[in-house]
């Protein structure tokens, strides 16, 4: 039999971690965070407990883990936006990527949002919660000053839930929600905030979508 190569090896560990993390979440979503274990978690992926072991310290650690990913996800979108632009347009970039993001992570996205509203999840992510929220609403408060909004701390807040509301309502309902519509309808309000017309950036959703 012929050595792996340390490519291969490094493979093997992605796809172990990656089908652990997801095997996590499902049962972190089924039982609840504070009644999971973590041989609850290795019989859902299908491993031996220990070998868990090799990667994770125990199921706070998978939690973090989890919770990076998501984070990671987030981080691309907003590195979709920030390539140059007018400041209005990166904006627009920001949602539309947001939700792209959503759509091609759905099964991970729909666990997430199940597992992220346990308190007991809440509690355990403890900081790093607050930490990665309050930078959310830093970049989105920055792309709002930039482009010259009056009040760029609220309207952070303001479209930072509006997006994390669309995406979980996307997420509950896939097939009958109306994403691309709502996602370009909340770039034209976005864009009439900041000029009090959004012509401009109307004409971009219309386009998007194929529209004259």
């Amino acid at each position: 039999m012929t050595p792996r190569t340390a490519g291969q090896f490094e493979s093997l560990r992605t796809d172990s971690r990656e089908r652990l993390e997801r095997a996590a979440l499902l049962v972190f979503a089924r039982a609840g965070y504070a009644r999971a274990t973590v041989r609850d978690v290795a019989r859902e992926a299908g491993v031996a407990q220990g070998l868990l072991y090799n990667y994770y310290r125990g199921k706070d650690d998978l939690l973090a883990a989890v919770f990076r990913r998501s984070m990671a996800d987030v981080e691309t979108s907003f590195a979709a936006a920030a390539a140059e632009a007018p400041p209005a347009e990166r904006l627009a970039r920001l949602v539309r990527a947001a939700f792209a993001t959503v759509r091609e992570h759905l099964p991970f996205w729909r666990l997430v949002y199940g597992v992220r509203h346990q308190p007991d999840v809440v509690a355990a992510l403890g900081p790093a919660l607050h930490a990665w929220t309050d930078g959310v609403l830093a970049t989105l408060e920055g792309h709002l000053r930039t482009a010259g909004h009056p009040d760029p701390a609220i309207a952070a807040h303001l479209l930072f839930g509006a997006i994390d509301g669309v995406a979980q309502h996307f997420a509950l309902d896939p097939e009958g929600y109306p994403l691309d519509a709502v996602a370009e309808c909340l770039v034209v309000t976005i864009a009439r905030t900041l000029t009090g017309d959004g012509g401009a950036v109307r004409s971009s959703a219309r386009r998007s979508r194929g529209a004259p």
